[in-house]
């Protein structure tokens, strides 16, 4: 036992040594080679990534996952970033990346895809990079120049195989624009880089960035870790070195700067001139177009020279051509500035340059709408909105005068003329679909005939609502016009003439139904009425879809008539005050259908207080009469409007019992008006229904102006009492659209429209046609022609039993005439329950 303690006590002791030789082993290493610091680590893997492009001077066809290239990326991304959290202002590293232009060079290697896939690489990282970093580094030089670089690279015509890296590096720029929008200027600059000319003939230009190693490096005595790097340098991109004075220079081995021992001197600007000759080979289209057009670098199988480091010229020459490609400044859209061509060089100067749009993002962004990849178009949509939100006036104007517009519409287009004909127009509003999400996924009720083609427009029509929405106002409204014009009157207009009109009218009523901008329904507002704010002339059309529209409600087809009444329907609902005036309001505002030389008795059966307005004021509108509330909305005898409207069905033809049953209708109507009163709100409508023009009374006009052709009601009124009064002769699909579209307009507090619809009691000049008359009219029909069959009573109790039960269509049985019946007592009790709604919310 005591032989057992002692040696675990000498055991203990041995470690307690070993451990104190394993610290101050340590403490003496630290003092020798002390930890590195993150820029000693940020420019080893940096000087390690480019070991690479060394070792492979003739052979750059390895795939970039197969290299450490990606690993030392992604250490210099945690390095700048574990950096930006630690420090409360920019750090070494990142001052590092900026001052020697390190994206450079990641710019030129993306663009000449060496190794292959290096441009997915670069992409990823400075994706990552610039939409983490809590820094606004985009309008440095050093990263704006190689961004713009990289977003010209970024084009989805034709298909990429990478172009979801590529759509998503654009959309992080927009983010980041948007983040900052200070630097929102610097996104529509042209990617040409160029100066002026000077007097000189040669031009001065900035030299990129210049990237040497050397084939021997001082030792770093802050640190004996980093040990130099035995490597062979490589001039990548510098336009000078093309000179025989450097091919001297670079065989002294002058050229080469140490990175690790002079960091500040890995990239220096210069300002020496280039010669004409050298400038035109460089700036060639034929060379351009060379670089531009392979995937990766076209490399000699030669060595550079043999191991004593001499180098012939003639092979010199070669592979300095071959790293020429390599500049920065070699890219197929660079030299497209005329201003960048000297006087001596002629050829150049006879080149028309086509011109360019000033902002690169967005056309990069536009060339993936046509993406066969759902998630690509989605984010290339995302970016262009982003773009298209900015709060900046110039950028507005200049997204505006793009193709963008144009390639909206065009797409819209493409999309609707994809739609197939023999679709149902009633399968269409079952489809409910959103520009940002994926294709629904259809179910098997849900499914039809043509539903994706569908599904795709309409996905395409809510995006162009929702770009519209959110754009800058000018924008807005170009793209909502061109929208109109390309669309809307050059494609629907002639269509709502053929075979296929019943589906044409399906789909823009759904469009109208589901547009949420004001300015695209302000734009359709004007292909559907017109921009003219006059009012028509009778048997004169200014605006041709409304005449085609109202032509359309008199076909034969009962199908085409419901579906036009349903496009009705919605322009309505709408609320577009535009709509609203060249429908109605521009023939109603002038009350001309007023007839104020009736009998006193006649006035006064409309409203007492009206009555005494009258005499008094001979419908002068008086302003210095205060109210706060409608008494055309609300009349003091509202109980004998209700009357009229309850008791105009004979009892013997009543299908309901209940003669207060109206009742019922008045929680939903008092739903509706209240979300009418508020869309119609901001609408400058009058509080009352007057005769304004007191010089034009009775007593200075002749007995002619009375008479019934001084009153046009307008076409679209015209229209809907010309199918009210043939309720007996229409299906019952027809009447029941006819009245619920009378019920909305019916609802709308218009003074001149409340009156003219739901005041049974006014007085109208002779000729004149109402609401209240069609329906007597229709009414009288009835008495006439229903008591003729017999058990005429059981057969209305019967229809209205299978109308409002919703029976299968095996056990419908259609009769015009009893069906007419039951929907004018329903539209009576409607417009009674309408006019006491708004009766309450006016006293």
């Amino acid at each position: 036992m005591k032989v057992r303690t002692l040696c675990m006590s000498v055991s203990r002791k041995r470690v307690n040594m070993i451990s104190g030789i394993q610290i101050a082993l340590k403490n003496a290493i630290d003092v020798i080679a002390p930890p590195a610091t993150p820029l000693q680590d940020f420019t080893y893997h940096w000087k390690q990534l480019m070991n690479f492009y060394v070792s492979h001077l003739t052979d750059c066809k390895v795939p970039v996952q197969n290299t450490s290239i990606p690993r030392h990326l992604d250490i210099l991304l945690d390095i700048l970033l574990q950096e930006e959290k630690e420090e409360n202002e920019p750090g070494p590293c990142l001052e590092y990346l900026l001052q020697h232009k390190l994206l450079d060079l990641l710019a030129t290697l993306a663009n000449a895809e060496t190794p292959p896939g290096m441009r997915t690489i670069c992409l990823s990282f400075l994706r990552k990079f610039l939409g983490r970093s809590k820094y606004p580094l985009l309008h440095h030089a050093s990263i704006y120049a190689p961004i713009q670089r990289l977003v010209a690279l970024c084009n989805g015509n034709p298909p990429s195989p990478i172009e979801t890296e590529e759509v998503q590096f654009l959309l992080t720029i927009c983010f980041v624009v948007c983040k900052y929008p200070h630097i929102t200027n610097i996104i529509y600059d042209a990617v040409v880089q160029t100066v002026k000319s000077s007097i000189k003939k040669d031009n001065e230009r900035t030299e990129i960035q210049r990237v040497t190693y050397v084939p021997t490096r001082k030792r770093n005595n802050s640190n004996l870790l980093f040990e130099p790097l035995n490597t062979q340098a490589v001039t990548l991109i510098n336009p000078n070195i093309f000179d025989k004075e450097h091919r001297k220079l670079l065989r002294s081995n002058h050229v080469f700067k140490t990175i690790a021992s002079d960091p500040g001197h890995l990239s220096r600007r210069s300002n020496e001139s280039v010669s004409s000759r050298e400038e035109s080979v460089s700036s060639s289209p034929l060379a351009q177009k060379s670089v531009c057009d392979s995937p990766s670098l076209d490399v000699k199988n030669e060595q550079w020279g043999d191991k004593n480091g001499d180098y012939s010229e003639n092979k010199i020459d070669e592979h300095l051509q071959n790293l020429r490609d390599l500049r920065l400044d070699t890219d197929c859209n660079l030299y497209d500035n005329a201003n960048y061509v000297t006087g001596d060089n002629q050829s150049l100067k006879s080149l028309k340059i086509p011109e360019k749009s000033k902002c690169l993002l967005l056309d990069a962004l536009m060339s993936y709408l046509n993406s066969a990849d759902n998630t690509v178009r989605i984010r290339a949509c995302e970016g262009i909105m982003v773009l298209a939100s900015l709060d900046d006036t110039s950028f507005a104007q200049t997204v505006a005068r793009s193709k963008l517009p144009s390639i909206v519409s065009t797409r819209l287009e493409n999309l609707f003329n994809s739609i197939p004909a023999h679709v149902d127009h009633l399968d269409v509003y079952n489809v409910d679909v959103t520009w940002g999400l994926d294709s629904p996924l259809w179910t098997q009720e849900k499914k039809f005939p043509g539903c994706r083609q569908v599904a795709a427009f309409f996905m395409w029509y809510d995006y162009c609502d929702q770009l519209i929405r959110e754009a800058q106002m000018e924008l807005a409204e170009t793209l909502a016009r061109t929208i109109r014009v390309m669309f809307f009157e050059r494609i629907v207009t002639p269509a709502l003439a053929d075979h296929h009109v019943v589906l044409i009218t399906t789909l823009v009523a759904k469009c109208l139904k589901e547009t949420t901008s004001s300015i695209l329904c302000t734009e359709m507002s004007y292909w559907l009425v017109g921009q003219n704010r006059d009012p028509e002339i009778p048997n004169v059309w200014t605006s041709p879809v409304l005449h085609r529209l109202i032509e359309n409600c008199f076909t034969d087809s009962n199908d085409l008539v419901v579906e036009t009444l349903k496009l009705f329907e919605e322009a309505i609902d709408k609320r577009n005050e535009h709509i609203l005036h060249c429908l109605l309001l521009i023939y109603l505002s002038t009350r001309a259908y007023y007839d104020n030389t009736a009998a006193d008795s006649a006035i006064a059966s409309w409203s007492d207080e009206e009555d005494e307005r009258e005499k008094e004021k001979k419908g002068s509108l008086d302003l210095s009469y205060e109210q706060n509330h409608s008494r055309t909305l609300a009349p003091s005898n509202i109980h004998r409007v209700i009357n009229c409207f309850l008791s105009m069905i004979p009892y013997y033809l009543q299908t309901d019992s209940d003669v207060n049953n109206y009742e019922k209708y008045i929680p939903a109507w008092e739903q509706q008006y209240t979300s009418v009163l508020s869309d119609c709100g901001l609408m400058a409508w009058p509080l009352e229904a007057v005769m304004v023009d007191d010089s034009a009374s009775s007593d200075s006009r002749p007995e002619a102006d009375h008479c019934s052709g001084r009153f046009y009601m307008g076409p679209f009124l015209s229209m809907l009492f010309d199918k009210i009064s043939n309720m007996p002769k229409q299906t019952y699909e027809i009447n029941l659209e006819i009245t619920g579209l009378i019920s909305r307009l019916a609802l709308l507090p218009h003074p001149y429209l409340h009156e003219f619809l739901l005041n049974p009691l006014l007085p109208l000049i002779p000729g004149t046609k109402s609401l209240f008359l069609c329906l007597q009219k229709v009414i009288k029909q009835l008495v006439n022609e229903i008591p003729k069959s017999p058990e005429n009573k059981m057969i209305l109790k019967e229809t209205r039993q299978r109308l409002l039960s919703y029976c299968s269509q095996e056990e419908k049985k259609e009769n015009i005439l009893y069906e007419c019946a039951v929907v004018t007592e329903e539209f009576c009790k409607d417009l009674a329950a309408i006019a006491y709604v708004k009766y309450h919310h006016s006293i």
